[in-house]
């Protein structure tokens, strides 16, 4: 096996044992609610059972420190199992099962590494952990008793002892239920057969046991042909010894599978003497079944038995795929539905063409018709003017027409006109036809597309099922009992969506246990219970999926953001007092922002809501937050269902087509201009029993708009104007548009890294016509007309013209204060304005200060001026002086080589990557980065070197 095969598999063991592992940590921290004594002993088996497969597969693998530590797991839940009292686990004993789990975690991930990085496992580097858990398992013996030597029969197969249960449990009962109907009905006149099947009975039990290395399967066996060979015996004896037999068989059943050492029942069977031993009487048995085993086969490895089938089992065959294969396979239905989108609109076109041709083809009857009557006409007049004259055959004008040029051509004509219409009827068919396989296709794509995302779906527990055991560590170390309560757990989201998820959901849950949750001695002190709760609430609703993240604590005081600003001198105090609500709640979003004083463990740095948002951006998300001071935080996440492909209305505004999400549409209204009143200078709608706002959708939109002496190819009615209602996280709003194009299905092409995404665009797509169409995104739409702080950090003074363009009565952005001086200064070098300019504004939205060189020599140039950096990022390729020179000239400077040197290229090889590295590079990125993790290793740069 090569090491492509080796990494293939290894994947799906990673993948499998932590699921095993989170399962462990589930079921532990259940333990701790588990009331009844069945249900315990229910869960410390499925304990048991998961660190024995761990121990299975790695020992597969060869990591054999980890099979070591999962076998010592293991006997910690046999401990359980077998101790003598049914009381709760202490919090202590779940505690150190916890630290064993997590020690497994750490095992699995320093093998997994080791194979990867292809280096032999050393003993030595896995001791301390092996002590550990020994630890463990030693202070659980002390408590609940030590562990059971296992039987005898378990010893010789540990790692098989499923297996043989399995058999035990299935083979077996076939076997016993044919021996007691044998012996319930056997009589004097049918002895000879009762013993031919005894004789079968006791091949079939001799095989199992020298398959499965039971030797008390093999001694009862032979109590059954000694009972059957001994002549003396009368029908009575024979039954008598063979129900002891079947009693036997039974109890040694019920061991096995209860894993306790077998103990058989005597059998008093005579022993035959050497008169007594006679010729049988019975023939020959017949050959084996494909399930027995002949006396005389060697003992089989129980390794290699087949395990039960799926229909058997009652489990479904499973694969495990890449997520990159998924979502390269969602990706290519995405391009189908676009092509079907195409096939439909060429499907319409055909069809309309048709009819036209139809239309003209009529139009051409009617035309040969009248062709065919002047035809007629003609050659009447013809054969009465040539009436006197002789015909060249001697016939009578009456007796034979006589034709001229004029009439052939005629009868071609209407003959064409004839051949036209037939293949008319016969295109319409073809038309027809085409229809009726469009149609199927397009419901053949949507059944594959339905069935292609559900392979990307799965639990939302998956996101949340290791936070109770976050909490529950939190609780014990900050002194604080708070309770997580976890609410639909099964709603399926997008696997992508999840991956999203899983640092803005811890960030919130330590955000609400850190700022939310008081002290219990401040919790009575209010009125309230001492232990506090987080609750997490996954539903679908309109379209969307709604993670809500509430705490019944202390609330946000709006007031200490503002004092918080003014100190960290983001905002003036006259800015500060202008600020909204919403436009407060809004910087604890903000990197670098906090309203903790002291950092501690867990907050005061100013990076955890900030996490939140950029990563719910990536995947359309959005987040808000609903805070009353005393009463308790919600964080309401919003998300799409699915993210490639998506249900939109399209509309026409001026000279764009624009389409909108069909789950953000609340209504579509026709207006009449008698219905729309005024406040102030903002125009109002009267819907469903209150007023919202009414807003032009192309004074919402920020780029370029078509001349306004060009008139609008779709002119809008005085009367009536199409209105839609939005809804979103942001509040409701009333859009006008100039015309409804209609409802489509829409595959979103969201923009690549690292261009940013536009203030209203949500994304684009490609209609069946091949027009390009933006798709809004109705939350920032709404979001202008209650502007929030803007990511930027110097937002600029909106000049007159600019402002024009905003919407009556919306007042601009409060300006925010440049970065601190004390801020780091990081130095871009890239030839590529454009690239400069793009990374320089990133750096900047993320607070730090940004110098800008065009090559390696001006970079060199503006350090030698004094230029202080705490980083420098820089391109390979440039003139003058590329990366590689401009990183050895400054490691030979003894002035400016302790400042670390990032590389961002277009070059991923592995020549280039490791000549940047050996002239002192800290860090290589690659064209197009992820903004995201730049920004993370940036932090880590910066942070090392303050």
């Amino acid at each position: 096996m090569d090491f492509n095969d080796i990494q293939e598999l290894l994947g799906a063991f990673i993948a499998e044992t932590d699921e095993f592992l989170q399962s462990l940590e589930t079921q532990l921290l259940a333990m701790e609610q588990i009331e009844t004594a069945e249900a315990r002993k229910s869960t410390i088996k499925e304990m048991f059972r998961a660190a024995h497969s761990i121990k299975g597969s790695a020992l597969m693998f060869g990591f054999q420190s980890l099979s070591t530590a999962a076998h010592r797991i293991e006997d910690c839940f046999a401990i359980l199992r077998d101790r003598p009292e049914d009381t709760p686990l202490s919090s202590r004993s779940i505690t150190q099962l916890l630290q064993g789990v997590d020690l497994l975690k750490k095992l699995t991930a320093q093998s997994t590494a080791l194979v990867q990085e292809k280096q032999e496992e050393d003993p030595k580097d896995f001791q301390a952990d092996l002590e550990a858990i020994a630890l463990i398992k030693q202070e659980l013996e002390t408590e609940c008793g030590s562990l059971k030597k296992p039987a005898d029969w378990m010893q010789k197969h540990p790692a098989n002892t499923g297996i043989i249960q399995a058999i035990f449990q299935q083979d077996l009962p076939p076997i016993f239920n044919r021996l007691e109907t044998e012996l319930s009905q056997m009589q004097e006149e049918t002895v000879e057969e009762s013993c031919r099947v005894f004789n079968e009975i006791y091949y079939q039990l001799s095989g199992l046991s020298g398959m499965l290395e039971v030797p008390e399967l093999g001694e009862i066996a032979e109590s059954l042909r000694t009972a059957v060979d001994n002549p003396n015996l009368s029908v009575e004896d024979l039954k008598k010894l063979g129900w002891a037999i079947a009693q036997n068989l039974e109890t040694v059943r019920e061991q096995i599978l209860q894993e306790l050492p077998i103990v058989l029942q005597p059998m008093e069977l005579p022993e035959p003497t050497l008169d007594d031993i006679t010729i049988s009487a019975v023939p020959s048995p017949p050959p084996p079944l494909p399930s027995d085993s002949p006396p005389t086969a060697p003992p089989a490895d129980p390794s290699l038995l087949p395990s039960a089938t799926p229909s058997e089992s009652g489990v479904k065959p499973t694969i495990r795929v890449e997520l990159d294969r998924l979502t390269e396979l969602v990706d290519l239905v995405g391009e189908l539905v676009i092509s079907r989108t195409h096939l439909e609109v060429q499907e319409t076109q055909l069809r309309g063409e048709v009819k036209r041709l139809r239309r003209h083809i009529r139009d051409l009857n009617q035309f040969g018709i009248q062709l065919r009557e002047e035809y007629d006409r003609l050659a009447g007049e013809k054969s009465h003017q040539g009436r006197n004259i002789p015909h060249p055959l001697g016939f009578d004008a009456l007796e034979m027409d006589h034709y001229t040029e004029f009439h052939d051509l005629a009868r071609e004509t209407i003959e064409t006109t004839q051949a036209i219409a037939h293949s008319s009827t016969k295109i319409d068919e073809v038309a027809l036809n085409l229809d009726r396989s469009t149609d199927r296709l397009r419901r053949i794509c949507d059944r594959l597309r339905s069935q292609v995302m559900q392979l990307r779906v799965v639990s939302f527990s998956r996101a949340v099922d290791h936070l109770p055991r976050a909490i529950r560590d939190m609780s014990r170390t900050y002194n604080k009992d708070v309770n997580l309560l976890l609410i639909g757990r099964d709603t399926k989201i997008d696997e992508s969506l999840l991956h999203a998820l899983r640092d803005p959901l811890v960030h919130l849950v330590r955000n609400a246990f850190d700022h939310g949750i008081e002290s219990p001695e401040d919790r009575k002190a209010v009125g309230k219970p001492p232990n506090g709760q987080i609750e997490i609430e996954a539903r679908h609703q309109g379209g969307q999926t709604i993670i809500t993240i509430s705490d019944d604590g202390q609330g946000i005081d709006p007031e200490i953001i503002r004092s918080r600003l003014v100190e960290l001198n983001l905002v003036s105090e006259e800015q500060a007092l202008e600020l909204s609500l919403n436009e407060l709640y809004d910087f604890l979003f903000w990197s670098g922002f906090s309203t903790k004083r002291e950092v501690s463990d867990l907050s005061g740095r100013g990076v955890g809501l900030d996490i939140v948002r950029s990563n719910l951006r990536q995947v359309r998300g959005t987040v808000k937050v609903d805070s009353r001071i005393g009463r308790g935080t919600t964080f309401i996440i919003k998300l799409p269902l699915m993210l490639s492909i998506s249900d939109a209305l399209l509309v026409r505004i001026e000279h764009h087509t624009l389409a909108l999400p069909l789950d953000a549409v609340e209504e579509i209204l026709h207006v009449n201009a008698s219905e729309i009143q005024m406040a102030m200078h903002q125009p109002m709608l009267r819907w469903r029993d209150e007023y919202i706002r009414l807003v032009p959708l192309n004074h919402l939109l920020h780029y370029n708009e078509s001349s306004r002496d060009i008139p609008s190819p779709i002119p809008v009615g005085e009367d009536y104007m199409p209105v839609l209602v939005l809804s979103a996280s942001e509040g409701i709003l009333a859009i006008v548009v100039d015309r409804l194009v209609g409802q489509q299905e829409l595959v979103v092409k969201p923009l690549p890294q690292p261009l940013s995404k536009p203030t209203g665009i949500l994304g684009c797509t490609i209609l069946g016509d091949g027009e390009v169409v933006s798709i809004l995104d109705v939350d920032d739409l709404i979001g202008q007309l209650h502007p929030h702080v803007q990511k930027a950090v110097v937002i600029p003074t909106e000049s007159p013209a600019r402002s024009t363009l905003l919407p009556p009565g919306t007042r601009s952005p409060v300006p925010l204060l440049p970065p601190l001086p004390s801020q780091p200064q990081i130095l871009v070098i890239d030839d590529s304005y454009t690239i400069r300019q793009m990374l320089s504004l990133t750096l900047t939205r993320a607070r730090y200060r940004v110098a800008q060189a065009k090559d390696g020599q001006d970079a060199l140039e503006q350090l030698h001026q004094g230029l202080k950096c705490a980083l420098i990022i820089a391109d390979i390729e440039m003139p003058r002086m590329d990366g590689f020179e401009f990183l050895a000239a400054v490691q030979e400077n003894s002035q400016f080589s302790q400042i670390p040197v990032a590389m961002l290229t277009s070059r991923s090889g592995a020549k280039h990557r490791q000549r940047a590295l050996d002239l002192g590079a800290v860090k290589y990125f690659t064209k197009p980065y992820n903004e995201r993790q730049l920004l993370s290793a940036i932090a880590q740069l910066i942070g090392a070197t303050l």
